[in-house]
């Protein structure tokens, strides 16, 4: 079976509708997972940018965006929307000298092998600016419930955990800011919905403790999903894309 055949209505499956706007639950997530990131005026890349929420979002909060996918319809139900949208090449975007401060990938880097990962990290470190981060999600490979996640997608192809991801940014030109579980944000902010949120955090941090006590190592992250953000390192420390030197 073919990667094509892999992909095979992929975008039904996910329920894209080519909405391109992020409703009330999911501007809370990205506030939350970009805190501290400005957004006003920056040039902002999301790969792998699915039903444009993001896109969105980031635009109305006065980002310069841009985003890559894989599937044609919905990069031309993108640019019918006025953004700026590209098939999922980024050494076209390396070529056409495009240079972003910030590069987000959600749900995405699980999708590539681990040789396809390593080289797409060193396209994505040129793709920035010094000091540029790259934040990336993805499922988390070193919890039982982030199997959810990694084997409910049949197009998945590496499995990443806090450890991993710290090694493949050092190979790949980068320093980590933090990873770790992934942004929490109530579905809803009733007073009831709020309390069960606190309460839940309250207990899974909790767990977390006391499974790291148990096995001596220290607190785990064990949500379904992890959240690394990198920064690019400094140009003397930074790993030649192959072809080409870094910026």
């Amino acid at each position: 079976m073919g990667e094509a055949d892999l992909y095979s209505g992929y975008t039904n499956w996910k329920q894209w509708r080519g909405d391109f706007s992020a409703n009330a639950h999911q501007s809370r997530y990205f506030a939350a997972e970009l805190a501290g990131v400005p957004l006003g005026g920056r040039r902002v890349l999301e790969i792998g940018f699915g039903d444009g929420a993001f896109l969105a979002w980031a635009k109305a909060q006065g980002a310069v965006i841009a985003g890559t996918e894989t599937h044609a319809s919905i990069i031309d139900a993108a640019r019918a929307r006025g953004f700026d949208a590209h098939p999922a090449d980024l050494d076209v975007l390396l070529a056409a000298c495009r240079r972003f401060d910030l590069v987000v990938a959600f749900d995405v880097i699980e999708h590539w092998d681990m040789q396809t990962l390593i080289a797409n990290l060193k396209r994505i470190q040129a793709l920035l600016d010094d000091g540029g981060l790259l934040l990336a999600r993805f499922p988390n490979g070193q919890s039982p419930f982030g199997r959810v996640h990694q084997y409910g997608d049949i197009t998945h192809k590496s499995v990443l955990s806090v450890s991993s991801i710290t090694q493949l940014a050092q190979m790949s030109g980068f320093d980590v800011v933090r990873v770790g579980n992934a942004a929490r944000v109530p579905a809803r902010l009733d007073p009831w919905t709020l309390l069960k949120f606190h309460w839940r955090r309250f207990r899974r941090a909790r767990i977390e403790r006391v499974i790291g006590k148990l096995y001596g190592t220290g607190r785990l992250a064990f949500d379904l999903n992890l959240t690394v953000v990198l920064r690019k390192a400094p140009p003397h420390t930074a790993p030649e894309v192959e072809g080409m030197g870094t910026r």
